[in-house]
């Protein structure tokens, strides 16, 4: 291992980022300089692995040193071998053939994570938490979600055989791959009696065509005069479909957004090119820290014509565009090749990769560099730091207690244990634990280890040490133990605390099973903030207005 770090250190030294431009276009490049590093690196490369103590393996430091340079630049600019093109489609296109799951681990084991509704894994009655303990007759135990994912993909029509354990009790389950489409839109319905409401949850090249018929049933069929369309978490995807959906608000032939790169030839405006679906109907736009790229390419240009209203938290702030370029042997590279700005001009990116600290790490944007620009209506909004929302919410923190109940899988584990007695549940706007069912989850948990580790706690650890450096430990032991065993005390009642919180997660975890995706989303909005933000704007069209004007 220690070879291969210096050996890669030495190759990212001689390629530089030269080998990924050659052929990008007629721009003018050194290419004496970049073929002598190639000439270079390539007899380095050869003399290593011909002459070196001990075998190498060439695939191997090859592939380490094409990753580490790229590391180096930014985390979007990736290789990626011709096992991985695959997977790297099915993120564009969110199809593939399958069973139509998702998976994680439980203990040594792959569990089936939650069924797609109607799709294979449904249809053959598997069930979320129950382990996979082999595919085709060869035992999983130990296998990786990854491992296992690459054993359920297939050709649609193919069969697989899957022994799977539910409570205790192992059974044979054939299933027949099918050709999978996963839902750009997993959830759309009404809110009150005149706002629907819209969950997109990537833009895939199904994404527009998705949402378009969402919002034409809610009108048309259900009195849709209003919306909120729900970004959250949504990580991006194509921009063409970014463009599309835009183009469901705005007028056609609008500039949503322009690129610019270090190649002139790259430099493009993107304009709406169809018919809007309704330019005049009341929007929110939701976002969050998870919303980057597509989703803010939308969002900033709905605030920058003051086409509707941005509500929840900033957004991640990635203003890079990629595009994949073909390398030998099936491979591909997905490389930055511009910054992409909003109507007003403004770039959301938030971390100049470019500049880099001595450690070698990158920080944001302070706010004091940030650039104002103007909407449409001559509101000020910020670059460099995502999406500013034009009425801020603020998130729910997450408790160390929590944290710690899903990572370890407890929710997922009790929920699964529910079930078995539980054949029927009421509907996602009506269910709810009662207190003897919560009070069988605490015991649940009575026998469960769940240790967290908390801001507090870390604070004290400092301290602790710091009073060790610098002589005063034996002065202050006895308050630091008190502190400590204060904390302790405290630490134990979190659950109780964080009743509220907890129990709520709980309850999605277990709806999941009975409704899938979209029961987990009916269940969410009632008790949201963004939510109740948005009717808020929504039903008082005097504030909407005023949100849209300059303030003074």
């Amino acid at each position: 291992m220690m070879f291969r770090q210096k050996i890669t250190r030495r190759l990212l030294g001689v390629m530089g980022i030269a080998v990924l431009l050659i052929g990008l276009s007629a721009w003018k490049l050194d290419y004496f300089e970049i073929n002598k590093q190639l000439d270079i690196f390539t007899n380095l490369f050869r003399e290593v692995n011909l002459y070196y103590v001990d075998e190498t393996e060439p695939d191997a430091l090859m592939e380490d040193a094409i990753n580490d340079m790229l590391k180096e630049l930014d985390p979007y600019t990736v290789y990626i071998p011709e096992d991985d093109v695959e997977n790297f489609r099915i993120q564009q296109t969110g199809q593939y053939g399958g069973i139509g799951s998702t998976i994680r681990t439980i203990g040594d084991y792959v569990a089936i994570d939650q069924p797609y509704k109607g799709y294979a894994a449904d249809k053959a009655g598997l069930k979320s938490g129950d382990l996979i303990i082999s595919v085709d007759g060869k035992s999983m135990k130990g296998a990786t979600p990854s491992d296992m994912s690459n054993l359920l993909k297939g050709s649609p029509g193919s069969v697989v055989k899957l022994e799977i354990e539910r409570y205790g009790e192992r059974q044979m389950v054939e299933l027949k791959r099918e050709e999978i489409q996963v839902k750009s839109v997993p959830y759309y319905g009404m809110i009150d009696d005149v706002t629907g409401y819209v969950v997109l949850r990537s833009f895939t090249d199904k994404a527009s065509p998705e949402i378009k018929a969402a919002i034409t049933d809610l009108k048309r069929n259900h009195g849709m005069k209003s919306l909120v369309l729900d970004l959250r978490g949504n990580p991006g995807g194509l921009l063409s479909e970014a463009i599309n959906v835009a183009n469901l608000f705005i007028p056609k032939n609008t500039e949503v957004v322009s690129t610019r790169g270090r190649l002139p030839e790259l430099d493009q405006v993107y304009r709406t090119l169809n018919d809007p679906f309704d330019t005049e109907m009341p929007l929110t736009v939701l976002i969050d820290r998870g919303s980057a790229s597509a989703s803010e390419i939308v969002a900033g240009t709905i605030q920058d014509l003051d086409r509707g209203i941005v509500i929840g938290q900033r957004s991640f702030g990635k203003g890079l565009v990629q595009q994949s370029r073909p390398l030998s042997y099936g491979a591909q590279v997905k490389i930055t090749i511009a910054k992409y700005y909003t109507p007003s001009g403004r770039c959301i990116q938030a971390i100049n990769y470019a500049e880099r600290n001595e450690d070698g790490s990158v920080a944001r944007i302070p706010d004091s560099l940030r650039t104002a620009f103007e909407t449409a209506n001559g509101r000020t909004v910020l670059d460099g730091g995502g999406i500013d929302p034009d009425v801020a919410v603020d998130p729910d923190k997450v408790s160390g207690v929590l944290y710690s109940l899903v990572v370890k899988g407890l929710l997922f584990e009790y929920a699964t244990k529910y079930v078995q007695s539980h054949p029927q549940l009421p509907s996602p706007s009506e269910f709810a634990l009662t207190k003897g069912e919560y009070d069988d989850f605490l015991h649940f948990l009575s026998d469960k280890e769940y240790h967290y580790v908390t801001e507090t706690e870390k604070v004290i650890e400092r301290l602790e040490k710091a009073a060790e450096r610098e002589g005063y430990n034996e002065a202050l032991n006895s308050e630091i133990a008190s502190l400590k065993a204060a904390y302790e005390d405290r630490k134990e009642d979190d659950i109780e605390v964080y009743k509220t919180q907890i129990r709520q997660l709980l309850e999605r975890e277990i709806i999941g099973r009975y409704y899938y995706e979209e029961g987990e989303i009916e269940f969410m909005l009632r008790n949201d903030p963004e939510i109740e933000e948005a009717l808020m704007v929504l039903r008082d069209r005097a504030k909407y207005d005023q949100l849209l004007s300059p303030q003074n």
